[in-house]
């Protein structure tokens, strides 16, 4: 009877210490993700007024299809969005995959190489613009290059032109990418087995057939978690605008930035945000979201389908 009564206490117990470790969790995710993400969806439908109506979904229709003189279009952030994602997900990842194999195998001077590529993620993001600015300034070292093959830069700079300054943020974008993919990459590489690849290697297995038959497959459930999670900033993916242009100049501007632009009220330069603000920028998220969501989910399912190799 002891025993039963003992026992039963300890299970309370549990439950109680279960209730009280979940209850924060459980209602911070109620407040800052159910409450903010039902309003959201609900402004998304409503004006000012609070009143019900259709005319957010006309105006984001109408400044996606239109474009605007200035930067801050839903268009124009749409586009650079896309080159942001493109950049990360046919540029960095296939280049990290690229130096984590040649790291992985050794090569002279891997870990020096291996510092050099993760130092971006050290060092300050501030340190980092600032000399990537000095570098391509029309008086810094590539306008003295230029000069030596006779090429005429702008007075202005790269960066304060319409042109060109999205494509400068993406170089930097770049410069600065490999540090996370290449740790994650190879850390993958570190597990696969030295036996499998040098029995390969005794068949006569070059490297190109090493890595795309070997290498990958051993890699796989690493290599899709990370394209899963580049899938999920399809309409998220943004670069350093504020390090470069507060104000989202020169057609810097993404969606991430168009959003912070909007409720922040105008950027750096202005304060406040009116409701009408709040709302267009609510039927933007619900937009994009009902975009995004079916084209993860199915990405997702099709990596799913890819084996994985045990080892």
């Amino acid at each position: 009877m002891q025993k039963e009564k003992a026992g039963k206490k300890k299970q309370w117990s549990q439950t109680i210490f279960l209730i009280v470790i979940l209850a924060l969790p459980i209602l911070n995710w109620l407040v800052f993700w159910l409450y903010i993400n039902l309003n959201s969806i609900l402004l998304a439908f409503q004006d000012r007024n609070a009143n019900w109506t259709l005319q957010n979904f006309a105006e984001f229709w109408e400044s996606l299809v239109e474009p605007v003189d200035y930067g801050g279009s839903v268009q124009l952030a749409l586009l650079n969005t896309l080159k942001y994602f493109a950049v990360n997900l046919l540029v960095l990842l296939p280049l990290a995959l690229i130096l984590s194999y040649f790291m992985y195998k050794r090569i002279f001077g891997f870990h020096v190489f291996r510092v050099i590529f993760y130092l971006p993620v050290i060092i300050s993001a501030v340190a980092l613009t600032t000399v990537y600015k000095e570098f391509i300034d029309p008086n810094g070292p590539l306008g003295k290059i230029c000069e030596l093959f006779g090429i005429t830069m702008p007075a202005e700079g790269l960066l304060a032109r319409n042109g060109s300054a999205t494509n400068m943020i993406l170089l930097y974008h770049i410069w600065t990418g490999f540090g996370v993919n290449v740790l994650l990459l190879g850390g993958a590489m570190s597990r696969i087995p030295l036996d499998v690849l040098e029995a390969a290697r005794l068949d006569g297995v070059g490297p190109g057939r090493e890595i795309m038959e070997f290498i990958l497959p051993l890699i796989w459930p690493t290599l899709s978690t990370m394209l899963i999670f580049q899938l999920t900033a399809v309409f998220t993916a943004s670069g350093p605008i504020l390090l470069f242009s507060p104000n989202g100049d020169y057609n810097t501007t993404t969606i991430s930035f168009w959003i912070f632009k909007r409720v922040y009220g105008g950027g750096i330069v202005s304060t406040g945000v009116s409701a009408r603000e709040i709302n267009l920028v609510s039927c933007t998220g619900l937009c994009f979201t009902a975009i995004g969501v079916p084209l993860i989910l199915g990405a997702r399912k099709l990596l799913e389908k890819i084996p994985a190799v045990e080892y």
